[in-house]
């Protein structure tokens, strides 16, 4: 038998985001349920959940009223506008930290790697032992031939990245927040690529790019989810209709039009659509009277559904991806951003789905069409049995708390 780790403090942070927080909140719990102590740093919208944990609160100002909105997913400076939007949000962390905590220092800090400013300054500044939380994928070690962050951080022209405003602006921002914060000796470059610490990824090492590369410092260790049942009530209709799950995420959901031309697609089909639209989504009013065998919700449990669907049509967050691959369910996937359609890229790769137009050019007969290939291919059905057996073998949140434990034990 295992013996228990001695009790340690961690302190979490993540970015102000749906898809950044909520997978660090079941190891938060699993951790407080061990008996260690954790804190949490975060912003008012994330305290109640952050709460529910057992962690305690840190609460911080936020730089920016929309974290999730400052860097537009379809600008071709999507990359510089979110690493300066991290910047900014780790500027207004950073102190809310230092003057809580004094000397009373945590043990560990784990944070999310779109926060990593914040959290190489510290753990450099505390000298302590760090792990990076990535829900998006890994850096790979050979540059991305369209654009490269470390020629960016050089000032070396690459297709005129480098002199473009957004990227102008990332480099002297972070120049600037390493100056405040006593690492001026420390060039933007070697702050961005020189990090050798634990990474944790919360999806399975298939499921990365070049996965087979990454060394043991890489721990994938799969989505990490909820052990509870869902709260929200929710049956499966009982007219035994196969049930297609409809949400475009916490940050798509204000798009009318993509829900009317869902509707429209479901109203005369066999299937029972559920849509979720997101609590500061589209107006459920807004989509027209609805067929009885289509429902639409500002917000329902994924996992309450999910177990019940035949498949998944969603925005390519990786978040939802892995949800859906939880509980076996294939994919229809229609990326909103950039950063989804790299996801949605592996996922048609693998197998697990297919891909259509994430704007205006879907039209309600494509959407039924992929819907129903994806639910009869029995190719896509063994390749999502296939990935949902390696999501399980990676050890999600009991996975994870080990690895923190180890972390913590020296």
């Amino acid at each position: 038998m295992t013996e228990p780790h001695p009790p340690r403090h961690y302190l979490f942070f993540a970015a102000p985001a749906h898809g950044h927080v909520r997978p660090t909140l079941p190891v938060a719990a699993e951790l407080v349920r061990r008996g260690h102590r954790v804190s949490y740093a975060t912003t008012a919208p994330f305290a109640a959940e952050v709460g529910a944990t057992g962690a305690e609160t840190v609460l911080y100002r936020p730089a920016l009223p929309d974290f999730a909105g400052a860097a537009p997913g379809d600008s071709p400076d999507w990359l510089p506008l979110a690493l300066t939007a991290a910047i900014a949000e780790s500027s207004a962390l950073l102190p809310a930290i230092v003057d809580r905590f004094g000397d009373a220092r945590p043990d560990v800090v784990a944070y999310d790697t779109t926060m990593n400013p914040a959290g190489r300054l510290l753990t450099r500044l505390w000298q302590l032992p760090a792990l990076e939380f990535s829900p998006v994928f890994l850096p790979q070690r050979t540059s991305n031939p369209g654009f490269s962050l470390a020629a960016m951080l050089r000032g070396s022209p690459q297709d005129g990245a480098a002199e473009r405003p957004a990227v102008r602006r990332f480099r002297e921002d972070l120049t600037a927040l390493l100056a405040a914060h006593g690492a001026a000796d420390v060039s933007p470059l070697d702050f961005v690529t020189g990090f050798q610490g634990p990474r944790m990824a919360f999806f399975p090492r298939d499921f990365q790019p070049g996965g087979e590369s990454f060394d043991e410092r890489h721990v994938f260790v799969g989505p990490c989810l909820d052990p509870s049942p869902p709260s929200a009530a929710w049956q499966p209709p009982s007219d035994g209709r196969p049930v297609v799950l409809v949400s475009l995420g916490t940050s798509y959901g204000n798009r009318p039009e993509f829900f009317r031309m869902c509707v429209k697609a479901f109203a005369d089909s066999p299937w029972h659509a559920v849509l979720t639209v997101g609590r500061a989504g589209v107006d459920p009013a807004e989509l027209g009277p609805l067929p009885a065998h289509v429902e639409v919700h500002r917000w329902l449990p994924h996992l309450a559904v999910l177990p019940h669907a035949r498949v998944f049509v969603c925005q390519a967050g990786m978040g939802s991806v892995m949800e859906a691959l939880s509980c076996g369910t294939p994919l229809v996937l229609a990326a909103q951003a950039r950063e989804q359609q790299m996801v949605a890229r592996r996922a048609v790769a693998l197998g697990l789905g297919t891909e259509v137009p994430g704007g205006t050019d879907l039209t309600a007969e494509a959407l039924l069409d992929a819907v129903g290939s994806v639910a009869d291919g029995r190719e896509v059905h063994a390749s999502v049995a296939g990935l949902r057996e390696r999501i399980r073998e990676a050890g999600g949140t009991t996975r994870a708390a080990d690895v923190l434990e180890r972390l913590g034990a020296g």
